[in-house]
């Protein structure tokens, strides 16, 4: 079972660097939400900071509702 993420810097707070951008380990900022990169379903971070498709599954479904052998990871966002 999971704490709640109560302190500062847990991921999806408003002060966490790496989601903004603001530096810290070199990661990309996403957006909140993303489509997948494998099924195009929405994905977000969870508490423990991995992709999850927003109907709470790690892994991917294809168009029949079937499990694929790949798991919840954003496309990359369009450069503009």
């Amino acid at each position: 079972m999971h704490e709640p993420t109560t302190r500062a810097g847990a991921v999806g707070q408003r002060g966490e660097r790496a989601e903004h951008g603001g530096g810290g380990g070199g990661r990309a900022a996403y957006p909140r939400v993303s489509p997948c990169l494998h099924c195009a379903r929405p994905v977000l971070r969870d508490n423990d900071a991995r992709w999850i498709h927003a109907d709470l599954s790690y892994v991917c479904r294809d168009q029949w509702g079937g499990l694929t052998a790949t798991t919840a990871e954003p496309a990359p966002t369009p450069r503009v």
